[in-house]
């Protein structure tokens, strides 16, 4: 699968719940490959999450901070409950990453972890 057939069938394959016979077929295979193995695809995914999630990717340092910065969790409001939550935004160009001791303790970073882009 090359980028082109990647992006066409986005739509296709990340419709939640994604039925049975849609994920156990050769294409969707493909398809998630494809996302695992092309960074500028994976990068372009998580890009469509963010815009998904009503945010514009230039609000944010890069695709991976935005990504990290706006999930949410349906089952905690704060972003400091979830242990789901990898990443947190502590100011306007300041991000974090929450310490999980029952407390608001929490590692500034500098660099995005992902793409090592200074923040």
């Amino acid at each position: 699968m090359d980028c082109k057939e990647y992006r066409k069938r986005y739509a296709e394959f990340t419709e939640s719940p994604l039925e049975k016979e849609v994920w156990d077929t050769p294409e969707y295979e493909s398809w998630q490959d494809h996302g695992f193995d092309c960074g500028v695809c994976a990068d372009w995914h998580l890009e469509q999450s963010v815009i998904e999630r009503g945010h514009k990717l230039a609000d944010f340092p890069c695709v991976h901070i935005a990504y990290h910065s706006t999930k949410t969790c349906e089952e905690h409001d704060d972003p400091w409950e979830c242990p789901d939550m990898t990443l947190a935004k502590i100011s306007d160009d300041e991000y974090c990453i929450p310490i999980r001791d029952g407390g608001s303790s929490f590692i500034e970073i500098t660099h995005c972890p992902w793409c090592g882009i200074k923040l």
